[in-house]
């Protein structure tokens, strides 16, 4: 009987520790990360996404989208579900934030967007939530995407196109490094192929840009020779 009770007893305190340990601080060794911007007019064109255009529109420009660790096959997510994001580690953060990393929806604040990019990918970068975000924000002032484009030839319109060739080779010239894009297709304008967000790999630390293999994530432009980088929002 003894035996028995002991073995409950161990048994009850290992069911009490399970969650602790699920939820614990476990270094995440991936191989590199993808920082993404995205061209926040393409974007607001594309479903199903709402955009806030008032009291001022969206950004005409590239904006961060997110700073995701990755392994060479899959993206681990949600490494730390306890640690939520505490605003006050970010409190000297929060006006470059805002410019360079604002949410684009309707129905969603700044704040919620970093909330849910930190406890996303940022909880598996090994970084603390102050240096996520400054690392996100350093890498954003590396890479004028928008000046290096114009730079190469590449700039913004409503009429003219871009092959998916002329858009990587402007970007490899400027940054030095391989770029990987993604489309979408115009939700009031069938078939256009648009820009939609721009990829480049970042070693472990978020520091330096470094080369990686294509994700495997993302798909082909729906038409490579025809894309546009619209210069403003059709939904206005």
């Amino acid at each position: 009987m003894a035996v028995k009770k002991t073995m409950k007893v161990v048994f009850s305190l290992v069911l009490l520790l399970l969650p602790l340990a699920s939820t614990s601080a476990v270094e995440v060794k991936f191989d590199f990360m993808y920082f993404v911007q995205q061209w926040a007019p393409s974007y607001c064109s594309t479903a199903p996404h709402e955009c806030e255009y008032e009291p001022r529109p969206p950004p005409n420009n590239f904006t961060i989208r997110g700073l995701w660790p990755s392994y060479e096959e899959w993206r681990p997510e949600y490494c730390n579900i306890s640690d939520r994001l505490d605003p006050g580690q970010i409190e000297d953060l929060v006006n470059p934030l805002n410019q360079s990393w604002p949410s684009l929806l309707r129905n969603e604040t700044n704040l919620e967007l970093w909330s849910h990019e930190w406890e996303k990918h940022g909880t598996c970068s090994n970084l603390s939530q102050h240096g996520y975000f400054a690392a996100a924000l350093a890498l954003d002032t590396l890479t004028n995407l928008t000046g290096i484009l114009a730079d190469g030839g590449v700039v913004p319109s409503d009429e003219k196109t871009y092959t998916l060739g002329e858009i990587s080779d402007a970007l490899a010239k400027g940054t030095g490094f391989s770029t990987y894009l993604r489309c979408s297709q115009n939700e009031l304008k069938y078939g256009e192929t648009l820009l939609y967000e721009v990829l480049q790999c970042v070693d472990r630390s978020g520091e330096k840009l470094v080369n990686c293999t294509t994700p495997y994530w993302v798909t082909r432009c729906l038409d490579p020779d025809k894309i546009k980088i619209p210069a403003w929002f059709y939904g206005q």
